[in-house]
C-alpha cells in the first residue's frame, strides 16, 4: 500500500467516526491553540516595542544612575548632575540632542478632578532627543528653566481626563508629590504617543515642566535622573554610548559603576532574550496539552487497532507485509494529529485576533498580537511529529498480528 492508498483510508476512517475522531484531535487542538496564542502575544508585545524605538529612532542613548548595593563607595557621588550633561555636550562630538530628565509620580488637580500622572522634568532639547512632538501651544524654553518657571506642557491623556473638550492652555492646574503641592499653568499640548518602552510610563500621562523647576520646588536636590542623547548619522550608537561611558568616568573615576550607559538596539537584544525564555516556558505549558492530546491519539489508535483485527488479517493474506501495515497505521496517526494541529492553528490565529481587538484600560488601548508565520509552522510540525511517536506503538502492534489468529478475530 503506498502513501495516497494509506491516507485514504486515514481519511475514510476519520470519516467513519466523526465525533470520535474529533474527541481525538481536541488535545492537540488545544494545545497548538494555546502555543499559538502565547506566542502572538509575546510577539505582538515585541513588535510594539521595537516600532515604538523605530519610531524615536534607533540611535538614541542614555545614561542614568543606578547604584550597585555590594559596592562599598568612598566618594560622595549620589548621581547625575547638569554638569555631566553640559560635560557630554562639550566633549562627544558623536551625540546630538543632549538632554536631561527627572520624574516623579503623583496626582494633577483641576478643579475637582483629579488624575493618576507624572511630572517631567526636562530641557528645550527634549523634543529634538525624544521624538516627541507638540500639538499645539509652545514647548518649554530655556528661559523657563532659568527661572523655574511654574509652567507644563500636558500629554494627551490628561487634557481628555481633565479638561474633555475645553482648551487646557492658560489654564491653571496643581501637581500633588507626596502631599507637595504646585500650581502649574499649561502652555501646550503634546501629540498622543502611546505607551513607552516596555510598556510602563506612559508619554501621555505626563506634565513636562522645566528640569529645574522639579529640582527646586519638589526634590530640593540639583540631582537629574536621566540624560539621552542621539549619535550623529555615520556614527552607530553603540561608539557613542562608549564615548560617553568614557567621559562620565573621567568625572567620577570608580563610581561610575553605578551609572548605566545604553543604547535603544542594546534594550531590543535584551528583550529578544527576555521573550525567548517567556516563549519557550510558555510553549513548553502548551506542549504539555499536545502530549496529552497525543496520549489520546495513543489510545484510540490501540482501540482502531483491536476493532480491525480481521481486516488486518486479511490484508496479511493477500500479501500485506508488515512494513506495509506499520506504515498504515502510522499514516492513520499522523493525519489525525495534522487535521487537529490545522484546526489548532486555525483556532489559536481566530482567538489571537479576538484578544487584539479587546480595548484596555480607559483610553481604549488594545493588546497587541500577532501570529509569524514561523509559529504556524511550529505548532502544525509539533502536532504530525506527535502523532508520529505516538503511533507507532500501536502501528508495531498491528504489524506483528498473526494473520491467522487476526482472521479469527471476532
Amino acid at each position: 500500500m503506498n502513501f495516497i492508498e494509506s491516507l485514504k483510508v486515514a481519511f475514510t476512517a476519520l470519516r467513519a467516526n466523526k465525533l470520535r475522531s474529533l474527541l481525538t484531535m481536541l488535545g492537540v487542538i488545544i494545545g497548538v491553540g494555546s502555543v499559538i496564542v502565547m506566542i502572538s502575544l509575546i510577539q505582538g508585545a515585541r513588535q510594539k516595542v521595537v516600532s515604538q524605538f523605530k519610531g524615536d529612532g534607533a540611535n538614541i542613548l542614555f545614561a542614568f544612575y543606578n547604584p550597585k548595593r555590594d559596592r562599598e563607595r568612598k566618594g560622595t557621588f549620589s548621581g547625575l548632575k547638569m554638569d555631566d550633561m553640559h560635560a557630554i555636550e562639550e566633549r562627544v562630538g558623536s551625540v546630538t540632542g543632549v538632554s536631561p530628565s527627572l520624574e516623579l509620580g503623583g496626582k494633577t488637580l483641576y478643579g475637582v478632578k483629579n488624575y493618576a500622572s507624572g511630572i517631567y522634568g526636562c530641557t528645550d532639547r527634549f523634543l529634538e532627543a525624544d521624538n516627541s512632538k507638540l500639538a499645539y501651544g509652545r514647548f518649554i524654553e530655556r528661559s523657563d528653566n532659568d527661572i523655574w518657571a511654574k509652567v507644563c506642557v500636558i500629554g494627551d491623556n490628561v487634557r481628555k481626563e481633565l479638561f474633555e473638550k475645553e482648551d487646557p492652555i492658560g489654564k491653571e492646574i496643581v501637581f500633588n508629590a507626596n502631599g507637595q503641592k504646585v500650581s502649574l499653568v499649561i502652555i501646550g499640548v503634546m501629540e498622543r504617543k502611546g505607551t513607552d518602552g516596555f510598556g510602563g510610563a506612559k508619554p501621555d500621562d505626563r506634565l513636562y515642566v522645566p528640569i529645574t523647576t522639579v529640582q527646586k520646588r519638589f526634590t530640593g536636590s540639583d540631582n537629574i535622573g536621566a540624560i539621552s542623547a542621539r549619535s550623529i548619522d555615520g556614527v552607530a550608537s553603540e561608539q557613542a554610548a562608549d564615548e560617553v561611558f568614557a567621559v562620565l568616568k573621567q568625572r567620577h573615576g570608580e563610581d561610575v559603576q553605578d551609572v548605566v550607559v545604553d543604547t535603544q538596539e542594546g534594550l531590543i537584544k535584551r528583550l529578544d532574550s527576555l521573550l525567548l525564555i517567556f516563549q519557550l516556558v510558555l510553549g513548553g505549558i502548551g506542549g504539555l496539552s499536545l502530549l496529552v492530546g497525543g496520549i489520546g491519539i495513543m489510545n484510540i489508535m490501540l482501540v482502531s487497532v483491536t476493532e480491525r483485527t480481521r481486516e488486518i488479517g486479511i490484508r496479511k493474506a493477500v500479501g500485506a507485509k508488515r512494513a506495509d501495515i506499520l506504515w498504515q497505521f502510522v499514516i492513520e496517526s499522523i493525519t489525525v494529529a495534522s487535521v487537529g494541529g490545522l484546526i489548532g492553528v486555525a483556532f489559536g490565529w481566530a482567538l489571537s485576533k479576538a484578544i487584539g481587538m479587546i480595548p484596555i484600560g480607559a483610553n481604549g488601548d488594545k493588546l497587541e498580537t500577532y501570529v509569524p508565520l514561523w509559529a504556524a509552522g511550529l505548532g502544525f510540525g509539533f502536532a504530525a511529529a506527535v502523532g508520529m511517536f505516538f503511533g507507532i506503538y500501536p502501528a508495531v502492534r498491528a504489524s506483528k498480528l498473526d494473520p491467522i489468529e487476526a482472521l479469527r478475530y471476532e
